[in-house]
């Protein structure tokens, strides 16, 4: 677990979790993308950030060192446009701290799709960093308005240790060593269960309750729901 201290300035961004909704999977006949347990669980990954206005923005196209090619539209207090290159910047008015151990990643909102637009992925030092936490997209399509609506998120927030990543590994192996035997016959039988069950538009959830297709148990998921608070001290 671990404790990140935030400092409120004027017109500061709206921080909170991430919402496992998003209005593709709200689309979807009857609700059926919110059956995918890894996707469902990756979207509460982080907290989000957003603001009460909507927020427009427009780009001609050109990507140079003049901020005059993004044109914001509503929400101009929110955001700006002085680093050029085809890029909106948020004014997010939020100090974030840290241990000396512990960054923060920022990257887009998960399995949240707006056309035309991404947030960058960055990691900021921020046991030393003092200024408003900078969030920044790149413009992707010109001469299209590009619309975030007031209480979206537009970033993710995750508190990682550069340090405890650091020196990782992957090791390849033959899979002559792997440790579970593979029994071909069983998976065929698990792969014929599936496709039975999914033809009828029905979702095993095999993997959501770990167990196989005769209701083995294969192991634990470390977690099956992501709680991240946001506690006020005043």
């Amino acid at each position: 677990m671990e404790i990140v201290e935030v400092f409120k300035t004027d017109n500061c961004a709206d921080i909170f979790q991430l919402p496992i909704k998003r209005d593709w999977m709200e689309e979807t006949y009857d609700r059926h993308a919110y059956n995918c347990f890894p996707v469902s669980l990756t979207n509460g990954l982080g907290w989000g950030l957003s603001f009460p206005e909507d927020i427009t923005f427009i780009w001609d196209g050109i990507s140079d060192s003049s901020p005059d090619h993004v044109k914001i539209l509503q929400g101009e207090k929110y955001v700006y446009t002085e680093r050029a290159n085809a890029t909106i910047s948020f004014k997010t008015g939020l100090i974030f701290k840290t241990q000396e151990n512990v960054s923060l990643l920022q990257m887009p909102v998960p399995n949240q799709f707006i056309e035309g637009a991404q947030a960058f992925t960055i990691i900021m030092s921020t046991s030393f960093y003092s200024g408003p936490l900078p969030c920044a997209w790149r413009i992707t399509k010109p001469f299209v308005p590009i619309t975030i609506k007031a209480n979206t998120p537009f970033i993710s927030l995750i508190p990682i240790s550069m340090s405890n990543l650091q020196n990782s590994k992957v090791v390849l192996k033959d899979i002559s060593k792997f440790e579970q035997k593979f029994n071909t016959s069983e998976n065929n039988e698990y792969e014929l269960e599936v496709s039975k069950i999914n033809q009828f538009g029905k979702w095993t959830n095999f993997y959501r309750n770990a167990i196989d297709h005769l209701g083995r148990n294969l192991g634990n998921h470390e977690i099956k729901a992501l709680r991240l608070g946001v506690e006020k001290d005043v």
